[in-house]
């Protein structure tokens, strides 16, 4: 592969990373008309996002309209939207989205818009959901339930935020975006950079104008993503939910922090922005409540932070927070009962559920909490900021200076409440397994990452003007030399790092998709297909599954028999399993001498095998496909 090829999507690669962007202008547009007055503008894009996941909630779900119906009246908002913000901006002065910062950013950030432009689809939980989610409403214009077809997905009651993006951009580009999700939680995590650097400017005690340079765009953007310290390309560079819950938590924190600075503020004016920041908030809440199934847990963390720092503060009414309540949660609330409904109507069993109170783990909570502080450990850079954020809170709460404590307190609550609530799921819902391992506890503190580098930045900026910049004087080589490096650094670090961020290029998972894409197209209808793969974790199962029932050749009802064992197995009950089964086929992704010795046939090395099945025990060799450049199929780099 050249150098160019990680770089130089294809002309439809690049229209679809085009009608990602145009999905999320048109939400910022939303979000900017919907919410007027002295409005935070950087976070125009994740209101506008809430109020169309409350348009294809309200809509799918009780009005049951078309998707396609609905999609039209968000793009015919589009252009009123931008009138009426043109006619507010003489009265204003406020930038819609931020623009005037976001341009810079995303120029900056083009080599790496490009690479994950160019990327596909490669990892367990894009083939097992996500993937199957977004293909499903793109296919039926629907959510999943009722009388529509049955998803094929492991879990099809998982809120469709995200994948509301893809068919959005999908539509726009006339054919299904495999990685739309993926770019959109690039494209979200970089249009974090304006609420990072308003949140620095703050700190720093800047004017306006300081946002406006080549420098302050590549601090945004190294803000969000390397000194982050929870920058995950195999979160941020996929269709994972997990990258968009971060982002817009870290929006929703910055909202709660700037309610309560306009809260404790004695003017007038500040005092009102107060109501147009709970507007805001609400809408950024009803995006965050429709991404992932327990943001819930989230949205009241923040809330929490924000009513102990109005316990603690002097300077704010509680009960002026109080008023705002109704207005910051009515939509979001409205969201996720409206999601509700539909799932205990439709999908009852097709989303993560509590275990009966006899499987919990209660004997074992004290190891697996034991087990969270190793695995948390083990990232240094991630807990030694959060716990600094989380110890400094707890100090505030004791000994109140205000300052830093406003938007830590908020931070901190996030980060120990988040994962003492972690900790109750391992013990009741995770499964003696999971829990036992404490499996993907990091990805799930990645989602709290990014508010507590947006908190860590304010109070990094409040030591830099307090301690540092005084030393330095007003002309110090640093504020000419620093702007600088971090362009270079923003420009150099994705092509110096290309081989990490492309870890989509791998020929065995090519190999694996290319075969089921072959077996959709070629397998008798209502073919019944066994998957051998004695060395795999299962990883195999579902891409195969994925191509055959959600992929383009997906509608022939085929069935793939998840983890089919042949290998050292009795021929008697070998028969009586393919008997019970009706397996009418079988995939052997290795020619293991194992596998031949069980089925009885001989099978060339390097390559994989598609076999029928001819009754009697008897198998016969249909098809082969040679492996491309490998002779393991599990050599792949990590």
């Amino acid at each position: 592969m050249t150098f160019l090829d990680y770089f130089l999507p294809s002309f439809g690669q690049f229209g679809n990373l085009l009608a990602v962007l145009v999905t999320l202008t048109v939400f910022a547009l939303l979000g900017a008309a919907a919410c007027p007055g002295k409005r935070f503008a950087a976070v125009d894009v994740f209101a506008g996002w809430g109020i169309a996941n409350m348009a294809f909630l309200l809509g799918g779900v009780f009005g049951h309209i078309p998707f396609t119906w609905i999609a039209a009246g968000l793009w015919g908002a589009a252009l009123p939207s931008a009138f009426l913000i043109w006619r507010r901006r003489r009265n204003e002065d406020v930038i819609p989205g931020a623009a005037h910062v976001v341009w810079r950013i995303l120029a900056l950030s083009l080599p790496l818009l490009l690479l994950v432009a160019s990327m596909k689809a490669s990892q367990w939980d894009e083939f097992s959901q996500w993937l199957p989610n977004s293909q499903y409403i793109f296919r039926h214009d629907g959510f999943p339930g009722g009388d529509m077809p049955v998803s094929p997905s492991v879990y099809p009651a998982y809120p469709y935020g995200l994948p509301l993006i893809t068919y959005l951009s999908s539509k726009l580009s006339g054919g299904f975006i495999e990685n739309a999700g993926a770019m959109a939680n690039v494209l979200l995590l970089l249009l974090l950079g304006p609420v990072y650097l308003a949140v620095v400017r703050r700190g720093l005690q800047k004017p306006e104008d300081w946002t406006r340079s080549w420098g302050a765009a590549a601090l945004g953007v190294l803000g969000v993503t390397l000194f982050s310290t929870m920058f995950v390309q195999k979160i941020f560079l996929t269709t994972y939910a997990d990258g968009a819950t971060a982002v817009v938590l870290a929006a929703a924190g910055a909202l709660a922090w700037k309610i309560i600075e306009a809260l404790a503020s004695k003017t007038d004016g500040e005092r009102e922005r107060a109501k147009s920041l709970a507007w805001q908030f609400a809408w950024a809440a009803a995006a965050l409540l429709n991404i992932k199934q327990p943001n819930l847990a989230l949205l009241g963390l923040v809330l929490g932070g924000m009513g102990l720092v109005a316990l603690r503060d002097p300077k704010i009414r509680f009960l002026a927070l109080l008023r705002l309540l109704p207005v910051m949660l009515l939509p979001g609330i409205i969201a996720y009962l409206s999601w509700r409904y539909h799932v205990k109507t439709y999908l009852a069993h097709g989303e993560f559920n509590f275990l009966p109170v006899d499987n919990w783990m209660t004997s074992e909570a004290f190891f697996i909490l034991k087990k969270m502080l190793i695995t948390i450990s083990k990232k240094g850079a991630y807990l030694g900021m959060m716990t600094v954020i989380s110890l400094t809170s707890l100090y505030a709460l004791w000994r109140y200076k205000g300052g830093f404590a406003r938007f830590g307190i908020i931070a901190g609550t996030v980060f120990v409440g988040y994962n003492f609530f972690l900790w109750i799921l391992y013990i009741t819902a995770f499964g003696s397994s999971n829990a036992l391992t404490v499996t993907s506890l990091w990805r799930f503190n990645i989602q709290l990452g990014l508010i507590g580098c947006v908190a860590a930045a304010y109070g990094a900026a409040i030591l830099w003007r307090l301690r540092v910049s005084p030393r330095l004087g007003k002309d110090h080589v640093l504020y000419r030399l620093l702007p600088v490096l971090g362009v270079a650094l923003v420009l150099t670090a994705p092509v110096a790092a290309k081989n990490k961020l492309r870890f989509d290029i791998r020929p065995q998972k090519d190999h694996m998709r290319m075969v089921g894409q072959d077996l959709a197209r070629t397998l008798p209808e209502g073919s019944r297909l066994a998957i051998i793969d004695p060395r795999g974790v299962g990883l195999t199962d579902q891409i195969i599954n994925y191509e055959l029932t959600s992929g383009p050749g997906a509608g022939r009802n085929l069935k793939t028999l998840y983890r089919f064992t042949v290998v050292n197995r009795p021929k008697a009950e070998l028969l009586e399993a393919l008997e019970k089964q009706s397996v009418t086929h079988a995939w052997a992704f290795e020619p293991l001498e194992s596998v031949q010795k069980a089925l009885g046939v001989t099978l060339k090395p390097s390559a994989s095998h598609l076999l029928g099945y001819a009754g009697g025990g008897e198998w016969k060799l249909l098809r082969s496909w040679p492996y491309d450049g490998y002779d393991d199929p599990y050599s792949l780099p990590k």
